[in-house]
């Protein structure tokens, strides 16, 4: 896989360096490698990987205020940052300095002044072991079958949206839902089949998402979990009814079911300032409540969990 990726076009590279000749030579280097944004020192480099992380950061190690070191130590203790190879771009290459620069969690050095094979050879080295790992990783977090997110992404992003919403007091809303009568399914055509049609309805759901912040995940056997983060009940209601609507219309026979076709029941939660719930178990569990309101109603639809104290 390494020796495939050659295009690394897009690939951010960010270039921390208070000297405006130096920033020259590095982006001039890189030209036509990767993309390249500068800033001029580790406060501004922390901020601008908060909004935009990169794919590889180049760091000078003497700054104005923060050192590149301290700069490179707090990226390490964030999440979601920690990832990012941080290469020093430095003439202090001492024994000792170097021992810093390992210890703070750099990757590599490249000396000044710069040779600029030994700056593109090492970025492109750093670059395409970054796009492999981001692959490896993606990999892991998608199902085999269905090809959305898998169960272990769902607890993992889950609980992140959840806590984010709450630190920012937006509403996170989570749809659980599951095939209709799927046991009948299988028995009556097989679990060859039962695998197409849970491809089919995962690709049916995926397909009314519109927002890149909303995922789908396959929740374990034929159940999925859709996290809608900063959408509000009414909204989450009428895409559940979409769901519902997509996978009927997918026309699956299904002789055992009351539809004569393949038909998901779906329950939704919200997480509001009105209506908090302890933790993401807990919105789970009622959104796993109004999916068993939405089976004792008749199927083929989509139910809201109630109201506490309702």
């Amino acid at each position: 896989m390494f020796k495939e990726i050659e295009d690394l076009s897009e690939s951010l590279v960010l270039i921390v360096e208070d000297s405006m000749l130096t920033q020259k030579v590095i982006s001039c280097f890189l030209e036509g490698i990767c993309s390249v944004q500068m800033v001029t020192s580790g406060e501004k480099a922390i901020e601008f990987c908060r909004a935009t992380p990169p794919d590889l950061i180049l760091m000078d190690w003497v700054l104005e205020g923060m050192s590149g070191v301290e700069a490179c130590k707090q990226l390490q203790d964030m999440e979601g940052l920690s990832d990012i190879p941080i290469i020093f771009v430095t003439s202090n290459i001492s024994e000792q300095q170097q021992d810093l620069c390992w210890d703070a969690g750099a990757v590599d050095f490249i000396p000044k002044p710069i040779v600029a094979k030994t700056l593109i050879n090492r970025v492109k080295t750093h670059l395409k072991y970054k796009q492999q790992a981001d692959t490896l990783k993606r990999y892991s977090y998608y199902d085999g079958l269905t090809k959305v997110f898998n169960r272990r992404f769902f607890d993992m992003e889950g609980a992140r949206q959840f806590k984010q919403s709450v630190r920012q007091q937006h509403t996170c809303s989570v749809v659980m839902l599951d095939i209709d009568h799927f046991k009948k399914f299988n028995d009556r055509y097989g679990h060859l089949n039962g695998d197409d049609a849970l491809k089919a309805v995962a690709s049916a759901i995926d397909g009314e998402i519109r927002r890149p912040m909303d995922g789908v995940y396959r929740y374990g056997g034929e159940e999925f979990a859709i996290l809608l983060p900063d959408t509000e009940p009414d909204g989450a209601k009428q895409l559940a009814d979409q769901f519902v609507a997509a996978v009927k219309a997918l026309g699956i026979v299904h002789e055992d079911s009351d539809s004569g076709v393949v038909t998901i029941s779906a329950g939704v939660a919200s997480n509001t300032r009105g209506e908090c719930y302890q933790d993401l178990e807990a919105l789970i569990a009622a959104a796993d409540e109004a999916l068993y309101n939405a089976k004792h109603q008749g199927r083929n639809r989509a139910c809201v969990a109630e109201k506490k104290g309702a």
